[in-house]
């Protein structure tokens, strides 16, 4: 089994599910209208679509942790290292700001924006990648 294709197909769900996230609290805030539920039924889909991005997300980073290596002479890989951490330090500031730190709640639509735009950089620099390598080059990229 190809690990690597499953962590690219991880991570595209992933931000499949970060675009609707981000859909979903767009409406809450007024922005936009998609969706026809209510606001609690919307609030209780963006907390239970971030519990399984979460854990794609941790058993993604637990791979590239053990298994992958950063590779200095490589921006993409730098560049997605970096990108990674940040996501997942993002993710663990949103968590403490909803469930422990209520005086941050205040700039909760900042860390949420700043998790959208790691996370999109994060997918760009690994998924998206091998995909492009996979379909240009015609064989899948490996470790």
């Amino acid at each position: 089994m190809d690990i690597i294709l499953l962590k690219a197909l991880g991570a595209s769900l992933a931000f499949v599910l970060a675009v609707l996230n981000l859909s979903i609290m767009l409406q809450l805030y007024g922005k936009i209208r998609f969706f026809p539920w209510a606001p609690e039924s919307m609030a209780w889909w963006h907390r239970r679509q971030g519990d399984v991005i979460l854990v794609l997300f941790v058993l993604i980073a637990y791979h590239c942790v053990k298994y992958g290596y950063v590779d200095p002479g490589s921006p993409r890989v730098l560049s997605h290292a970096i990108l990674g951490s940040l996501t997942m330090a993002v993710i663990t500031l949103k968590l403490l700001t909803v469930r422990w730190i209520p005086r941050l709640m205040d700039h909760i639509a900042v860390i949420g924006a700043t998790l959208f735009v790691a996370t999109t950089g994060t997918v760009l620099t690994s998924a998206l990648w091998y995909f492009l390598t996979w379909v240009r080059e015609g064989v899948r990229p490996v470790y």
